[in-house]
């Protein structure tokens, strides 16, 4: 019998765990004769009781392995900790706020048997999202795959996905040390389709996800998934620079004029204040560009000095109990 393994990072959801399991044993039971599931527990070093409420279930089922990471390293370096310790033929990532809805495994795992590699649950309603977030969520999708010119992140999917096994081996073996999934699971290809559904309210605890840490999060992804912003400044400085050049000329014909006395002389001070707020323009453009570019020499800078993703404290398995 096939496995399949779910993949939940964990971070301050004592209150959350419970509620799951007391959710998702009747899927265990629906296809406790199709499949063998396991639940892959990755604790990234909560503060709260997680590992106690993780150790406890681990005591009372037979199907859940706990993989303790030494401290928090965010929810990407968890879910890469999970898929390199999950050992299913199948994998799904997901929450344990039951935002992910755990009626939808036995569909993704349908969609397995048919065939399917990658298995992307698709929100088609966020009424549970504020209008920020939900506004904020649809530019980033847009302009992500508006820079790349083609749909390189899938519109309103996130890291809850079935992968199979050969998807999470290709995935694992990628070079890259800052993770993100939501690039990366594309780029690997295979087969693959969508599921429509809900997104619910979180049943326990608070989103980990704050403002500065979503805008990090955006920055990392764009600039992981397209290199189109590094062509922006060689574009926009040619424009810049046929601009500046014939504010040039006019200026030094205006001054010219000026001097040879055939223009009033309270003109000249009004061009070299323009010219003076075009220089101004033009520096302030060049530190946005610089900037840019420190978003690019991040992600070399994180993926060439070879440090460890995550570290695991310990990995408790189902059958060394």
């Amino acid at each position: 019998m096939k496995k399949l393994s779910v993949v939940i990072p964990c971070y301050n959801e004592e209150k959350a765990l419970p509620l799951y399991f007391e959710a998702v044993t009747p899927i265990v039971e629906e296809l406790k004769d199709k499949v063998k599931m396991e639940f892959v527990l990755v604790n990234d070093g909560s503060k709260d009781k997680t590992l106690e409420v993780m150790n406890d279930l681990y005591e009372k089922r037979g199907d859940i392995m706990v993989v303790n990471l030494s401290r928090n390293y965010g929810q990407m370096a968890a879910l890469s900790a999970g898929l390199k310790s999950a050992e299913g033929d199948y994998v799904i990532m997901m929450d344990s706020d039951l935002q992910d809805p755990v009626t939808l495994i036995p569909e993704i795992y349908a969609k397995f048997e048919e065939g399917y590699e990658v298995v992307s649950p698709h929100r088609v309603d966020r009424t549970s999202d504020t209008k920020f977030k939900k506004d904020t969520a649809s530019i980033f999708y847009r302009l992500v795959n508006k820079l790349e010119g083609k749909e390189v992140i899938p519109d309103n999917v996130n890291c809850f996905r079935g992968l199979s096994r050969r998807v999470v081996d290709e995935i694992v073996a990628l070079s890259e040390k800052d993770r993100l999934l939501l690039a990366e699971i594309p780029l690997v290809g295979h087969k693959s389709c969508m599921i429509d559904f809900k997104r619910e309210e979180r049943v326990a605890g608070e989103s980990k996800y704050k403002f500065k840490k979503m805008v990090a999060y955006a920055l990392d992804n764009i600039s992981a998934t397209t290199t189109s912003p590094l062509y922006l400044p060689i574009k926009i400085g040619a424009i810049c620079s046929i601009i500046t050049f014939g504010l040039f000329f006019i200026f030094s014909v205006l001054y010219f004029l000026t001097l040879f006395g055939l223009m009033a002389e309270a003109s000249g001070f009004f061009f070299f204040f323009f010219i003076l707020s075009t220089i101004f323009f033009a520096t302030f453009l060049i530190i946005d560009f610089i900037g840019l570019l420190g978003i690019y020499l991040h992600n070399i800078t994180i993926n060439t000095r070879n440090r460890p993703t995550f570290v695991i404290d310990s990995v408790k398995k189902p059958e060394e109990k």
